[in-house]
């Protein structure tokens, strides 16, 4: 079997099937880093969602958040921008396609904006829906604080967004501060007054862990697989080939012919048959 091996064809099969369980390993480390980014944003659910609120101005500065620190649950007091809203598009809710709403909020001294909810979309995605404003005067919010998003670099009509990015915000409304933070509200007092545009809040993110852990088990499974593969096929080969010889090595034609020689060789061993002399022949003669 090292002789086969040893061959171009059999060589180039095992170079492939290591190549393969090359990449089969890697795309399961993919899937693991991902199954474990996802836990962690799971965890910081369920640590930070119900727990009891901090002043705002207790976490400054307000950096970007660690994985951990998502989804803190902080208060604070201010004033809304009436009329400043921005609009981030393709934001789904119970299926549907809409915008979520954000609006610069003033909190001692500082802007910061406050993602108010989702509200479905106009007849196009090229025209802003209507909104219902915010509440006017003081406003004491409870709300989780985000990390801002990357930008997509879409140019899209004001005053929508392409994503919650924060440099983007800051773009189209100059008044808000440097922070890379904003708030998902939860409650705010005195509530807003219901109206013909009604936004809608947020619901809990899904704490689910999908599918990643268990892809990264199944690459890893797939790793031996094409290794396995040359294997059999190598064994596979050898037995057919040994099937296919026959005494000593020799293949069926061989076999023939030696059993031809050896009645040809019988049959030279038999003594001669003496001819019968017959009388017309010795008249003849």
């Amino acid at each position: 079997m090292l002789r086969l091996w040893l061959t171009r064809r059999w060589l180039l099969g095992t170079l492939i099937g290591i190549l393969f369980a090359i990449a089969c390993f890697y795309l399961g480390l993919w899937q693991w880093h991902r199954h474990v980014e996802q836990r962690t944003k799971v965890e910081a659910i369920g640590a930070n969602y119900d727990a009891a609120p901090v002043p705002l101005t207790g976490l400054e500065p307000l950096r970007p958040l660690s994985p951990e620190q998502q989804w803190t649950r902080v208060t604070l007091t201010g004033t809304y921008a009436a009329g400043e809203d921005l609009l981030v598009r393709n934001r789904t809710l119970d299926q549907t396609v809409g915008f979520e709403v954000l609006t610069p909020f003033t909190t001692d001294g500082r802007t910061i904006l406050v993602d108010r909810g989702w509200v479905a979309n106009a007849q196009d995605a090229e025209t802003a829906p209507p909104v219902d404003a915010p509440p006017t005067g003081q406003v004491a919010l409870t709300g989780w604080l985000r990390t801002g998003e990357p930008q997509l670099g879409r140019d899209l009509p004001p005053p929508q967004l392409a994503s919650i990015s924060i440099a983007d915000a800051r773009a189209a409304r100059p008044e808000l501060a440097a922070d890379a933070v904003y708030v998902v509200l939860g409650a705010q007092q005195p509530p807003v007054l219901a109206g013909e545009h009604p936004v809608r809040l947020l619901p809990r993110p899904e704490e689910d862990l999908g599918p990643h852990q268990a892809y990264a088990y199944q690459w890893w499974l797939f790793m031996p697989g094409a290794l396995v593969f040359v294997v059999l096929a190598m064994r596979r080969e050898l037995a057919a080939g040994e099937a296919g010889d026959g005494p000593e090595g020799t293949d069926g034609r061989d076999a023939d012919a030696g059993a031809e020689g050896d009645g040809r060789r019988v049959a030279a061993g038999r003594p001669a048959k003496v001819k019968k002399v017959r009388i017309w022949d010795e008249e003849d003669a």
